[in-house]
């Protein structure tokens, strides 16, 4: 598996690397975001450690034209932006997991294990699903609403396939933090609300297939 690295503090590349190449990956080391677009294009990546803060363009910036491009290679953020909404907006911008500097490189490594074992857990669900007025290809990470195709973030992906994969069940805000950002995320359910508003107004007309059940979370309305 071969890590991108997305980093301009020489310190910080030669820890990443050597704690990844231990644990037995393939590491690439980009020190901007110009850099690290080339190294997509010429080469296979598995995943992104992406640090915000580059010298030729902003992390934010850069996560959206991965997502644009690259939706398929998961992305973790490190960064020293520790503020919550620094944090919120990188989930919303199509970030798997952000982890804020300084960090415990064993840290990193179970999230990197955790990332790339929801990227390649199998299940008995097909790779397409049909449900009412929604047609979503796991294979392919697009989504149909209506016959029209939806461009979504990752994280939108993930929710709606969520729903999908189990039409009739009632997911609470945690479970959702849990099962589609991976992780625990106490007290910031509002990002869930935040996606899921942002979702709605992509499928309109069909914006209530996805219906809220109040006190509790959401549920794919067939």
């Amino acid at each position: 598996m071969n890590i991108l690295i997305i980093e301009d503090d020489p310190s910080i590349q030669m820890l990443l690397k050597l704690s990844l190449e231990v644990e037995g990956f393939q590491t690439t080391v980009a020190g901007s975001a110009a850099a690290g677009m080339d190294t997509l294009a010429a080469q296979h990546t598995d995943l992104i450690l992406l640090d915000l803060m580059l010298p030729d363009r902003s992390g934010f910036e850069l996560l959206q034209t991965l997502q644009q491009h690259y939706k398929t290679i998961p992305v973790i953020v490190l960064s020293a932006k520790n503020e919550m909404n620094d944090k919120i907006l990188g989930f919303q911008l199509g970030a798997d997991d952000y982890l804020t500097k300084p960090f415990e490189t064993r840290e990193l490594i179970v999230r990197i294990r955790a990332v790339i074992r929801r990227m390649n857990t199998t299940s008995s669900t097909p790779e397409t699903i049909q449900v009412d007025k929604i047609e979503i290809d796991k294979r392919e990470r697009s989504l149909k609403v209506g016959g029209t195709l939806i461009k979504t973030t990752s994280k939108e992906f993930d929710f709606m396939w969520l729903l999908c994969s189990h039409p009739k069940a009632v997911f609470t805000r945690e479970q959702i933090l849990d099962q589609v950002w991976g992780f625990e995320f106490y007290g910031q359910t509002r990002s869930v609300d935040m996606m899921v508003n942002r979702l709605r107004e992509k499928m309109k007309p069909y914006d209530h297939l996805v219906a809220t059940v109040h006190g509790t979370g959401y549920k794919l309305e067939v």
